[in-house]
């Protein structure tokens, strides 16, 4: 019997000689198998020209910690950038011509960033916003973001050109513009951002993106935790408090219903986790021993 992608019901009837019957339904998830799993972690506090952070290299650390020892994903498969490791040219590369050349479609992509966001005006941006989002660099220029920074429309272009039909993307950062937080505060800049772009990079054939906070809230680091409050309970959910289900697998759904309840509850309201995209069946991003 072979079995979909996703969840198989199958239904099995069994009469007896007195032509007694009953049926049993059974549910079963089928988790495609995967024949590889890539993933980039980045964690930058370490910045030339923007704000230090204090806990975005521990946050990156300790995913790709559980990345190798608890995914048992092999080490030559998993990058880690940190600080100086992480400038624009690097992560270009990376992303837009290893993972290129690497990931085939039935792989697996995990992408994991922890830093600086940014906003800028743009009157041509795509999102009805009138700005322009990025993700900062080491070597980020807050006063030229357009030529030190990763807009977010290059990185929804880079997520194309990669094969990979199961790919998902974790960030702890914000682009608010408020002061704290893994943000660039922008005196007498506030606006309203649309979350159209978080759509943007998650479109596509198996895209997931997940987010530290609302498009206008602030990813917050919390000294008490030792990591950015989003990333601390994603690592717990991963480590299995959001295995809802009990069945030692940690679900992308389950993971984002873990941390869709605690870290708001953990900031007093004021972050709140997004998540774009979709995939057919269950994701798995984590495994219990």
């Amino acid at each position: 019997m072979s079995l979909e992608k996703g969840e198989n019901v199958i239904r099995v009837r069994a009469t007896d000689s007195d032509r007694i019957s009953s049926e049993k339904k059974l549910t079963i998830h089928h988790i495609e198998t995967l024949r590889n799993i890539w993933a980039v972690v980045v964690g930058i506090d370490a910045y030339q020209n923007a704000p230090q952070l204090k806990y975005a290299v521990n946050d990156a650390k300790a995913f790709y910690r559980y990345l190798l020892e608890k995914d048992k994903i092999p080490p030559e498969n998993v990058i880690l950038l940190l600080d100086r490791e992480a400038n624009l040219k690097r992560l270009r590369s990376i992303l837009g011509t290893y993972l290129k050349a690497k990931a085939r479609k039935d792989d697996m992509v995990i992408l994991y960033f922890a830093g600086h966001g940014a906003t800028e005006r743009d009157v041509m941006s795509p999102d009805g916003d009138g700005l322009e989002k990025y993700l900062l660099p080491c070597d980020a220029d807050p006063k030229d973001l357009y030529a030190s920074a990763l807009p977010m429309r290059e990185i929804s272009h880079i997520f194309h050109r990669i094969r990979s039909e199961r790919l998902i993307f974790i960030v702890d950062s914000c682009y608010s513009g408020a002061s704290g937080g893994r943000t660039i505060s922008s005196p007498g800049f506030r606006a309203n951002i649309s979350e159209a772009f978080l759509d943007r990079i998650a479109s596509g054939k198996g895209r997931i993106i997940i987010t530290a906070s609302g498009a206008n809230e602030v990813s917050e680091e919390s000294s008490a935790l030792g990591h950015g409050v989003f990333t601390y309970y994603l690592l717990q959910g991963l480590e299995g408090k959001a295995d809802t289900d009990r069945d030692r697998l940690i679900t992308v759904d389950e993971l984002y219903g873990y941390v869709s309840k605690q870290v708001p509850q953990a900031t007093g309201q004021e972050q709140h986790p997004v998540k774009k995209g979709a995939v057919e069946g269950r994701l798995v991003l984590g495994i219990l021993q």
